[in-house]
């Protein structure tokens, strides 16, 4: 029941936060495709799957604050990860990547991965993204973790090799998320079919991006940006 919880308010909120901007990325695309510049429409896509990937974060990150609050668990590690991502917004990532890691260490079942998550985050936006990996590697290799957590690391993994990794690396980190029936297989295949984007392999892309738009579970908001995508291709 809990599982089922947590995928609805997640999806929830990343719905809402998503709605905010789909629609100004999108007149960017068409806007690309039609001067028939593969190259542009991967950047103009992948840059906002990157934000993308920073809103599930953030999704997730509220999702864990409700499961501690209403399970009565201590405040203290939400003042930890709250002071920790101050850090980060102030720009002092190296602080705040050495706050997570802490919290990462001694928080409980629910902050420790999310705030293993953030620490690879903001490694990231440091320059250090084989740092990151690396942190991504650890997340998804731990037992100990939640699936959807090990999951979700290997996405955003994904979300960073797309624009600094090739696009092989992007489709192996990401392959066991692209099955059926995996919480984050929309979002796996909408990046698999941006790596093909990339490589300007159109038709492989649209292949990828008509399973998505045609599987019953995909969530809505996922299927309008792929029927956007697959016009935009459909004018190339």
């Amino acid at each position: 029941m809990l599982k089922f919880v947590w995928q609805f308010i997640l999806h929830r909120i990343l719905t809402a936060e998503r709605e905010l901007f789909v629609a100004d990325i999108f007149n960017e695309v068409d806007e690309d495709v039609r001067k028939d510049k593969s190259l542009a429409l991967w950047k103009t896509y992948g840059n906002y799957v990157i934000a993308l990937a920073v809103l599930i974060v953030a999704g997730t990150a509220a999702y864990v604050g409700w499961q501690n609050y209403t399970q009565s668990q201590s405040r203290t590690q939400g003042a930890e990860f709250e002071a920790a991502a101050a850090l980060v917004t102030s720009e002092k990532l190296g602080e705040g990547a050495a706050a997570f890691a802490g919290l990462a260490e001694s928080g409980n079942a629910g902050y420790r991965p999310l705030a293993a998550l953030r620490e690879a985050e903001a490694m990231i936006a440091a320059g250090e993204g084989e740092k990151a990996l690396l942190v991504y590697e650890q997340i998804a290799a731990d037992s100990s973790v939640d699936a959807e957590f090990s999951s979700l690391a290997n996405l955003l993994a994904g979300y960073y090799l797309l624009d600094a990794g090739t696009t092989e690396q992007v489709r192996e980190r990401i392959a066991p998320l692209t099955e059926p029936g995996s919480l984050w297989s929309a979002s796996a295949n909408e990046l698999l079919a941006l790596s093909y984007i990339k490589d300007g392999d159109s038709a492989k892309a649209k292949e990828v991006l008509a399973l998505v738009q045609n599987d019953a579970a995909a969530p809505e908001d996922v299927k309008a940006r792929v029927t956007q995508l697959l016009a935009a291709i459909e004018g190339m």
